[in-house]
C-alpha cells in the first residue's frame, strides 16, 4: 500500500523566517539544452514568466548540474529535464484567490479552507515556486529522445498516480521515481510525495523537510529578476 506524507500548509506555518542574505541570490535562466539540462517550459496556466526560458535561483541551478553528472555515471545518454521552475507572486495569488472565491462559502474554518486549497496550489506565504527554489523535474534519455517511464506524465494531477507512492504503475517506474528522488536529495534538494516530480531547494518546504529554522528564500515577483 502507498505511504506518502504530504506536507500541510499548517507544517508550513512553523517556518516563520527566511534568511535575507541568501534571498539576494540572482536568477538564472535554464538553458533550452545542452550537456546536462534541458529547460523545457510546458504549459500550464500560462504561468511562465520569460520568453520561453524557464528561472531559477543561481545554487538549484548549479545543483541540477551536479545531479545531471551524477545520472551520467549510470547513463551518458540521461539529462536532468526541468518543466517548470519560478513562477511571479502575483500569478501565485491570482490562481489561490481563484479558487478562495469558489470555496469561501463552504467552510467555517479558515485553517481547514486554506489547507484544502493548499492540496490544489500552495497558499501564497508558504509556496514554493515563487521562490526560485522549486522545480518540476525529470530524467530524460537523450538517445531515445523521451523521458523515462514514471508512471505518470510529469504535471498531470488528474489521478493519484502522481503521489510519489502509488500502487497502480509498474516496477520499472517505481525504479525511475526512486533514482529521481534519491539523485536529487544526494544534492540537497527535498521531495514532495504529492507530486513526484517535484523537488525544492531553499523554500519553506525544503526548511521543513529538513529541519530548519528559516528558509533560504522567499517568494519574489517578476519585476525582481525580469527588468524592462
Amino acid at each position: 500500500m502507498a505511504n506518502n506524507h504530504f506536507v500541510r500548509y499548517e507544517d508550513l506555518l512553523t517556518i516563520e523566517e527566511y534568511d535575507v542574505e541568501t534571498d539576494k541570490e540572482e536568477f538564472t535562466l535554464l538553458p533550452l539544452e545542452d550537456e546536462y539540462v534541458i529547460g523545457k517550459y510546458q504549459e500550464r496556466r500560462n504561468m511562465l514568466e520569460y520568453g520561453h526560458q524557464i528561472a531559477v535561483r543561481k545554487s538549484v541551478y548549479e545543483k541540477l548540474i551536479k545531479v545531471a553528472k551524477d545520472l551520467k555515471k549510470i547513463d551518458k545518454n540521461y539529462k536532468i529535464i526541468v518543466v517548470y521552475g519560478f513562477r511571479d507572486m502575483k500569478k501565485q495569488e491570482k490562481y489561490f484567490n481563484e479558487i478562495l472565491e469558489e470555496v469561501k462559502d463552504k467552510f467555517t474554518d479558515e485553517l481547514e479552507m486554506y489547507e484544502y486549497i493548499h492540496e490544489k496550489i500552495a497558499v501564497p506565504s508558504v509556496s514554493g515556486h515563487p521562490t526560485g527554489g522549486a522545480v518540476d523535474a525529470a530524467i530524460y534519455d537523450a538517445k531515445k529522445n523521451k523521458i523515462l517511464d514514471f508512471g505518470s506524465e510529469i504535471l498531470d494531477y488528474s489521478t493519484t498516480m502522481c503521489y510519489y507512492e502509488t500502487d497502480n504503475i509498474s516496477e520499472e517506474a517505481k525504479k525511475n521515481r526512486k533514482l529521481l528522488r534519491n539523485i536529487m536529495m544526494s544534492e540537497g534538494f527535498a521531495p514532495y510525495d504529492g507530486e513526484w516530480w517535484h523537488f525544492s531547494y531553499g523554500d519553506k518546504e525544503w526548511a521543513f523537510y529538513y529541519d530548519k529554522e528559516k528558509s533560504l528564500y522567499n517568494q519574489v515577483e517578476a519585476s525582481r529578476i525580469f527588468k524592462k
